[in-house]
């Protein structure tokens, strides 16, 4: 299981406006392009859009603004954000401010740009949403003290959806394996658990983003006084895959 771990801190003693940015990952996954960015104000970050990509970005530090359409709308940490197809967006963050994201841009094939051009008005909005005000689902594997969102649904972003699962220990995502997809993890605040996969052991950590080898059997499990709190990114290989997700996961509506 290959890792990589962000520093949130990486700004410190950084007293003038600036922009760091550094791939997260990078090819671990196919048609999927991962960067960590972090800004101090006074600055500004301009989207270098790409055809035949969507855009999604994920924060967890920081407040800025996220400018889109000539609208304006106020980001806070923990906010998931997908981008309208085909559209270009801006950031600004105020003097003596950070934002810490990470931007998770999905290259798009010749059937999800069918699928974008049979439902154009799903992808034309802007999708905008703090984690807590996400739905909560149910999955067999897990058990009922966990706490699930559904982060960005299947449906929003072509073979993509992210969710996230938190629980006290002792627990356990029960063992299973997704032939259709490849998965990342990210872990949150707090996060300390065991994460297995086809014999491998890996303890993921808050601010750690582990890859799931693709259609390895897989589990996790949280000791007690330890807590299990990760995002996952689902990335499936072709759209009929996606049925894996209403199969899957009971929603609760919110």
């Amino acid at each position: 299981m290959n890792k990589e771990l962000l520093s949130l801190n990486r700004l410190l003693g950084v007293f003038d406006s600036k922009t760091i940015k550094n791939p997260v990952l990078k090819d671990e996954v196919k048609d999927v392009e991962i960067e960590y960015i972090s800004i101090k104000g006074k600055n500004t970050f301009e989207s270098s859009v790409q055809k035949n990509t969507i855009d999604v970005l994920l924060t967890f530090k920081g407040k800025g603004c996220f400018i889109n359409n000539e609208k304006e709308h106020t980001i806070n940490s923990n906010t998931i954000i997908r981008v309208p197809y085909d559209s270009r967006y801006s950031l600004f963050v105020k003097e003596g401010e950070e934002l810490h994201f990470i931007l998770i841009r999905k290259l798009l094939d010749e059937k999800d740009i069918e699928v974008i051009k049979s439902r154009e008005s799903d992808f034309a909005g802007l999708y905008f949403k703090a984690l807590e005000d996400c739905s909560t689902y149910k999955e067999d594997i897990k058990s009922d003290k966990t706490v699930n969102r559904m982060i960005l649904p299947e449906g929003l972003v072509p073979r993509f959806a992210l969710g996230s699962v938190e629980s006290e220990g002792p627990d356990e995502v029960g063992e299973h394996e997704h032939p259709m997809l490849d998965q990342i993890f990210l872990g949150l605040n707090g996060c300390k658990c065991n994460c297995y996969a086809d014999g491998e052991d890996e303890v993921l950590v808050e601010n750690m983003m582990l890859h799931i080898p693709l259609g390895s059997k897989h589990h996790v499990k949280v000791k007690e006084g330890d807590k299990l709190a990760y995002i996952w990114m689902d990335f499936f290989l072709t759209i009929e895959g996606e049925k894996y997700m209403s199969e899957q996961h009971d929603v609760e509506d919110k």
